[in-house]
């Protein structure tokens, strides 16, 4: 068994601090080695990645788990843990910090890398079918492992857009290709946060389009309207620019009429340098998951920010429906 990991959750059972430490659990790994053949795509990523390139898992049959579980999704050029020294390779360690300090232990938070973790490629993710593959099958192994009946997901950016197509579930067709990601999982998920997500693409995109990220089918392109600017705070944009035909990608996870999980919150900042000064794409916030049920917005926080800074609020919004899904059950009974 790796040490650091045993150290680590042995700590957190006991209600200890500790630094954080990947890989998932030698427990975990034992659960996806049942079945190598299904999982052969997420095993090989999680190794290629090492210590920092995943989280999660108990260390012995017998943990209990008091929280609904947690499965965090990175944004474009991320990492699970802390990579590199650029902001955009932080991982989710602030975040499962405060997690841990409160009530939390790793058999209830969970997370994996894609990608290559290299700032200096973002320009070339897109959305393909082994990415939503290789989430959708995570999850539904967190899902089989912990026993839940559902599961809480927090999501940063590009992360948003992967998490929202995984829980719909559904065809994903491109001019190169189509896998059918599955059945609709919303009633699995039972707080779904989205911080600094491009739910309507990204006005930087709109002259940039050559690049994959930026594609116009399984990109974040914003679309063109010749009578406002793309990122316009003005709301009378959304009326002569609201059918503005967008990512292909986008269009589809937008058009769905069910909330992606009972409870969705939006989060953003005003002063995001990724999404512009406002959060708008023609009168829209970018950042507003159709349905959601709240909105925060910050100011004066970066891209970054909003994922490391807000630790605090993603704790406490959590809490606030675990508590009321609790007191639904028990009125049930």
């Amino acid at each position: 068994m790796n040490i650091n990991m045993l150290v680590f959750n042995l700590l957190t059972v006991f209600g200890v601090m500790a630094d954080i430490y990947g890989p998932l659990s030698d427990h975990f790994m034992h659960h996806l080695n049942k079945r190598p053949k299904r999982n052969d795509g997420l095993l090989r990523s999680i190794t290629s990645f090492g210590e920092t390139g995943s989280f999660g898992g108990k260390v012995f049959s017998e943990e209990k788990l008091t929280n609904t579980p947690i499965v965090f999704i990175h944004g474009n050029s991320d990492s699970a843990l802390k990579f590199g020294d650029h902001p955009f390779q932080s991982g989710w360690d602030e975040v499962l910090k405060y997690f841990l300090a409160k009530d939390y232990t790793l058999a209830e938070l969970y997370g994996i890398t894609y990608g290559d973790r290299n700032i200096s490629h973002s320009y070339t993710r897109k959305f393909t079918c082994e990415l939503l593959h290789l989430h959708r099958r995570f999850i539904e192994l967190v899902l089989h492992y912990t026993k839940a009946g559902e599961i809480n997901i927090i999501a940063h950016s590009m992360g948003v857009s992967i998490a929202r197509k995984v829980i719909q579930g559904g065809e994903f067709v491109t001019e190169t290709e189509s896998c059918d990601i599955g059945p609709n999982l919303s009633h699995r998920i039972g707080t779904f946060i989205s911080l600094a997500s491009a739910n309507y693409g990204m006005c930087p995109c709109q002259h940039a389009f050559a690049f994959p990220a930026c594609g116009m089918e399984t990109g974040f392109f914003p679309g063109t309207c010749s009578d406002a600017a793309c990122s316009s705070q003005n709301v009378n944009a959304t009326e002569t620019c609201g059918d503005t035909q967008y990512s292909s990608y986008l269009m589809d996870l937008n058009k769905n009429a069910k909330k992606d999980a009972s409870f969705v919150a939006s989060m953003w900042s005003d002063d995001d340098e990724i999404l512009g000064k406002g959060n708008m794409v023609w009168g829209r916030h970018t950042s507003l998951v159709p349905h959601s049920d709240m909105r925060k917005v910050y100011h004066e926080l970066t891209h970054n920010d909003v994922k490391t800074l807000t630790a605090a609020d993603q704790y406490n919004i959590i809490q606030m429906n675990n508590q009321k899904f609790r007191a639904a059950d028990a009125h049930e009974y």
